[in-house]
């Protein structure tokens, strides 16, 4: 089949349109500018790696849009896994020029091995060192590899385990609050899909680490998002409908919550102490 827009061979077909390699990346930077466009990103961009394929496309389409980023690595000590993962982010970031920012959570005392929830302790840690890294870097704000399908998974997650208070998080921008020692974070792949992003990593020689983590095998998400992307393929663009839907239900939902700063570190919390500090402070406790 010919690409839409030349005479080339299509690697790809999109809504029923074919697009060569050269038009397919046009597509999906195009997708990318859409968000940085629409929530007027500007200054020096915090852009976490996790090795992964999406956080590489991510990176690449950044650079290649001539945005000022700088890229960092969260090293989790999850045996083989963790040291794989930043091996490729590493390779990534000599391959576009940039020096990449490695935080060890062992400097603050936390390993997940001991948790017997990983992957919430593992999530709540991201999250605080993704803000702290980009607030003591002064960055504009944080962006990550999240794409269209994650987004959507994450959401029928929070609803099939009526998970309602958790629902924020599914638009693609998040403003700061600079009161809170809050970041801005920014999903600029968000209006594309898993297999878009695979596309756009190989076609770009991208490295990235096919590994997967060992704590999220058999998780519920990978279970949802093959359900969904199963979906997708009998009903073209429906995830895109689903996250603009689930992005309208966020807006009615929104209230002004109590925000407060945390004793211990003085950041963002929504208790007297957060729960980055609450987890280091347990995990403290276990090693005496």
């Amino acid at each position: 089949m010919k690409c839409r827009y030349c005479s080339r061979e299509a690697i790809e077909i999109i809504n029923g349109k074919a697009y060569c390699e050269e038009h397919f990346s046009k597509y999906f930077l195009g997708k990318v500018r859409s968000i940085i466009d629409k929530f007027n990103i500007k200054g020096e961009i915090a852009v976490a790696l996790s090795g992964g394929k999406d956080s590489a496309a991510c990176l690449h389409a950044l650079h290649s849009m001539g945005m000022e980023v700088k890229p960092f690595y969260i090293n989790l000590r999850i045996p083989s896994y963790s040291e794989a993962c930043e091996k490729k982010a590493a390779q990534l970031c000599d391959m576009l020029g940039y020096e990449m920012k490695v935080i060890d959570v062992a400097e603050y005392g936390i390993s997940l091995e001991k948790e017997r929830k990983p992957c919430s302790t593992c999530g709540t840690v991201k999250r605080y060192l993704m803000n702290k890294f980009a607030f003591d870097e002064k960055c504009t704000c944080v962006a990550t590899g999240h794409n269209l399908s994650d987004a959507v998974t994450f959401a029928f997650n929070n609803l099939a385990n009526v998970n309602i208070l958790n629902f924020r998080g599914n638009k693609p921008y998040l403003e700061g609050k600079e009161e809170y020692r809050m970041v801005a974070k920014v999903k600029p792949l968000y209006w594309l899909k898993d297999k878009e992003c695979m596309l756009y990593t190989i076609i770009n020689n991208l490295p990235f680490a096919e590994e997967e983590c060992p704590y999220s095998i058999n998780a519920p998400t990978l279970k949802i998002k093959d359900w969904l992307h199963a979906l997708e393929g009998e009903w073209p663009n429906i995830m895109v409908n689903l996250a603009k839907s689930f992005w309208r239900l966020e807006e009615m939902m929104e209230k002004e919550t109590n925000i407060n700063i945390c004793k211990k570190c003085g950041f963002a919390s929504y208790g007297s102490i957060c729960k980055f500090c609450k987890i280091r402070a347990k995990m403290e406790k276990q090693e005496k």
